[in-house]
C-alpha cells in the first residue's frame, strides 16, 4: 500500500458504504470542508482507482463497483465500525504516518482558534472514534513511537483521546502533519502559538 493508499483507508473512518449485492455498490463521505473532498480525497481516488468520484455540495459518491470492492477489502470498511485492517497492523512505526495522519484528518480535533488560547484553557491535538479497537492501535502506535497520549476515555458516544504535551504536539504537527486544508491551517497556527 502507498502513502495515499494508507491515508484513504484511514479518512475512511468518516465514511459509509452501501454495498447491497447486484442492488447498490456505494461508498460516501460527507465532510464540512469540501476542499478536503476535491483537493485531497478525490485526486487520491483518482490515482490510485482511475476512477473520477462525484461530489455534490459536502458529500463525495464513490458508485464504480469495481473501485468499492477494492476499497472495501483493503480498508475492511463495514457498515457499522471495523477494526484497524490487518495490512495496517503489519506496517512499521514509519510505514503508519499516512494512516495515522487519515485518520486524524477525519476523525481528528485541535481547538478552533489555537492562537487564542490562554494559559487555562488546554491545547489538544485530538483522536475520536465510536469503536474502541482503532483508537487502541493507533495510540500504542503513538507511543511506540515516542509519544505520551493521555489513556483513552469514553466522552458520550464516542472514545477519544489526546496529546497535550506541548513538545508532543509540536511533533505531531511536524512529523504526521495535515492534508486536510483547514486542519492544516489550524495545525499551522498551533504551532505558532506554542513554539
Amino acid at each position: 500500500m502507498n502513502d495515499e493508499i494508507l491515508y484513504l483507508i484511514a479518512a475512511l473512518r468518516d465514511a459509509s458504504i452501501d454495498n447491497r449485492k447486484s442492488k447498490n455498490y456505494e461508498i460516501r463521505i460527507w465532510q464540512k470542508d469540501r476542499t478536503w473532498l476535491s483537493d485531497v480525497i478525490k485526486p487520491i481516488i483518482k490515482n490510485n482507482f482511475g476512477i473520477n468520484a462525484n461530489i455534490h455540495k459536502n458529500l463525495l459518491r464513490l458508485t464504480n463497483k469495481n473501485a468499492v470492492h477494492e476499497i472495501q477489502r483493503i480498508s475492511g470498511i463495514k457498515t457499522h465500525g471495523w477494526d484497524t485492517p490487518k495490512a495496517v497492523k503489519s506496517l512499521s512505526l514509519e510505514k503508519l504516518v499516512p494512516y495515522i495522519r487519515g485518520f486524524w484528518d477525519a476523525e481528528g480535533g485541535m481547538p478552533k482558534k489555537p492562537e487564542n488560547c490562554t494559559k487555562s484553557e488546554q491545547m489538544y491535538i485530538s483522536f475520536h472514534q465510536k469503536q474502541k479497537e482503532p483508537l487502541v492501535f493507533l495510540r500504542n502506535s503513538l507511543l511506540k513511537m515516542g509519544y505520551m497520549p493521555t489513556t483513552i476515555t469514553k466522552c458520550s458516544e464516542a472514545y477519544e483521546f489526546r496529546i497535550t504535551r506541548r513538545a508532543h504536539m509540536k511533533r505531531f504537527c511536524i512529523e504526521i502533519g495535515s492534508w486536510h486544508p483547514e486542519k492544516k491551517n489550524r495545525m499551522r497556527r498551533l504551532l505558532e502559538k506554542i513554539s
